[in-house]
């Protein structure tokens, strides 16, 4: 059996995080708004704020590019997509494969699509994930909760990775 560094590199999941590529550790404490969740991430422990916000420009750049921010949590996975990328007919999955189509041994997990807008603050950066079209808020909410319960009372982390790139690892 290969363990994970002699493993081929599967180039057909191009979403996917790749092995050896760096990594950004950050906190993210998350609240449910009105009409969706609010995230505000900070830098963790051992990263200073200028890497941590080079790393949330590149994020925000590579979204207005219309990449997708994948985010997964245990088996909850989660699909950002900027007002750019629903511009270019990408919001319906349209010319993009579903994750959950691509991964046979886990073809049942459930995937979240949602818009998500990232500021730059201060101290750290805030995302608003607000459901897309055909998703009720009430399934926004609960996969958010999904998401909360894994994070904070589970201490699961979040990867978050963009084209392959892994940008953030979310602990609480």
């Amino acid at each position: 059996m290969m363990n994970a560094m002699q493993m081929p590199m599967n180039t057909a999941m191009p979403m996917m995080p790749m092995t050896g590529m760096p990594m950004m550790m950050a906190t993210m404490t998350c609240a449910m708004v009105e009409d969706g969740m609010l995230c505000t991430m900070k830098p963790a422990t051992g990263m200073d704020m200028a890497t941590f916000r080079n790393s949330s420009d590149m994020m925000q750049m590579m979204m207005n590019c219309g990449m997708p921010m994948m985010m997964q949590c245990g088996n909850l996975m989660m699909m950002g997509m900027s007002q750019a990328c629903m511009g270019m007919g990408m919001g319906m999955g349209m010319g993009m494969p579903i994750m959950g189509m691509m991964m046979p041994m886990n073809a049942m997990m459930p995937m979240m699509k949602c818009m998500m807008e990232c500021t730059m603050m201060a101290d750290g950066m805030t995302c608003k994930m607000t459901p897309m079209a055909g998703m009720s808020m009430e399934m926004m909410n609960n996969c958010c909760m999904l998401m909360m319960k894994m994070m904070n009372d589970c201490s699961m982390p979040m990867m978050m990775s963009c084209n392959g790139m892994p940008v953030m690892c979310c602990t609480c």
